[in-house]
């Protein structure tokens, strides 16, 4: 079942991938890094609504119902984005609804992953999720410079995003099948160790409400350990949407191919989350989490070093992909283990929430800054970012004792996040 999730992921990750072309293309029409960074931010205000909504009823839908939907919206989008020509109002709305769509899409594949994991296995699955998400990162800008250069338009290179997001929405339906049937097997509820809780799906319900989740949202995050980790998530989106984005522009402005960078960070964050991570007793450990921060803060370091070398660009891309591929995994296991059990349910939309959110708005940000500071001067807010980041990641996390079942702290606080 797990291949399922995962091919599904990439084919939908791959659609965004290509997408990605958008910023250079916009450049053709008479748009800047500025302007790319506006249609980015312009998907922000209806993302984090889909995403509160989907943090206020978190198993109103089944999730694996959510990623097909927002495949096929995704899908729908970009073939609306084939057939644009010029800056218009249709660029704006398919810009609007492909961020809006994969900010779901991208909630929803780790919801799938944390469904089937035990806290020992969580940040391992994660990491499969969102390193598989990573991978489709990489592969799709390159694939859809391939193609540029085997003589595709932007138009018909957006046709193929699309393709690829109608193939993910598909392959749901044997997933859902799949989902059903563990779902119904005898040994469903015997697949969790005596020392994990109840699964993610069925939250702990209020006395007096059977109908309400006793979560208490935003409020009960910011009284608890996650605080931490969800911060690293939203800052970390910052990095990461920055280094994907503006990539292409990046690479040019340096007479770069962009492909070293998408080919050298995909294969580290694939070797790490699929390969590396598997060998850690514990890969959300607070030793984990410290090293990875400070790699991250190195990685921004040397971007501003590379020049014009290309085996500098690359020895930068594998140093980022190697620490951003095993830290968000961890960051985002950590806001589900250290929270109470009522606000477990929450932890990855919220995290979903904050990441998408992050990565549509700060584009805007990233592309002014470039506009009128160059890419050096983005570096530097880079670099000041990742050092707020590395600096959280020397906190150590503990799980809210008051917030655990009797007994049982002390014992998930050791155990959290370790594969069996």
């Amino acid at each position: 079942m797990l291949w399922l999730l995962l091919t599904c992921v990439l084919l939908a990750s791959s659609a965004y991938g290509v997408l990605l072309l958008l910023g250079p293309f916009v450049k053709t029409v008479g748009g800047s890094e500025a302007t790319y960074g506006a249609l980015s931010a312009a998907a922000a205000v209806p993302t984090a609504a889909a995403l509160a909504l989907l943090l206020r009823f978190p198993r109103a839908v089944p999730p694996q119902l959510l990623l097909a939907g927002s495949c096929l919206v995704y899908a729908g989008a970009a073939a609306l984005m084939a057939g644009v020509h010029s800056r218009n109002g249709v660029l704006v709305v398919a810009a609007i609804v492909m961020g809006t769509a994969w900010a779901v899409t991208y909630t929803a594949a780790p919801m799938i992953a944390s469904e089937l994991a035990t806290d020992r296995s969580r940040a391992t699955l994660i990491g499969y999720a969102t390193g598989t998400i990573q991978a489709g990162f990489g592969i799709g800008p390159v694939l859809g410079n391939a193609l540029r250069d085997a003589g595709m338009s932007y138009q018909q290179v957006f046709a193929v995003g699309a393709a690829l997001a109608l193939a993910a929405a598909v392959l749901v339906v044997p997933l859902t099948i799949e989902l059903r049937r563990l779902a119904a097997g005898p040994a469903a509820g015997g697949q969790r160790d005596a020392a994990d809780e109840k699964p993610l799906s069925q939250p702990v319900r209020e006395p007096g409400h059977p109908g309400r989740a006793a979560g208490t949202g935003w409020r009960g995050a910011l009284r608890s350990p996650s605080v931490v980790p969800l911060a690293m998530v939203l800052l970390s989106a910052c990095v990461f949407t920055t280094m994907n984005s503006f990539q292409t522009t990046f690479a040019d402005s340096r007479q770069l191919d962009f492909d070293i960078f998408y080919v050298t960070y995909t294969v580290a964050v694939i070797a790490v989350r699929l390969g590396l991570a598997r060998m850690l007793p514990d890969s959300a450990s607070d030793r984990v989490v410290a090293v990875t921060t400070v790699g991250m803060t190195a990685a921004a370091v040397a971007f501003v070093f590379v020049g014009t070398s290309p085996v500098l660009y690359c020895l930068a891309s594998l140093l980022l992909g190697c620490t951003y591929g095993l830290g968000l995994p961890a960051f985002q296991a950590r806001a589900v283990n250290l929270a109470g059990p009522e606000e477990r349910v929450r932890m990855l939309p919220m995290a979903g929430l904050l990441f998408e959110v992050a990565i549509l708005v700060f584009p805007l940000i990233a592309g002014a800054v470039v506009h009128s500071s160059g890419y050096r001067g983005l570096f530097v807010l880079l670099i000041a970012i990742t050092g707020v980041v590395m600096a959280l990641g020397q906190i150590r996390g503990r799980p809210r004792l008051d917030a655990q079942p009797t007994g049982a702290a002390p014992a998930r606080a050791r155990a959290a996040s370790r594969r069996p």
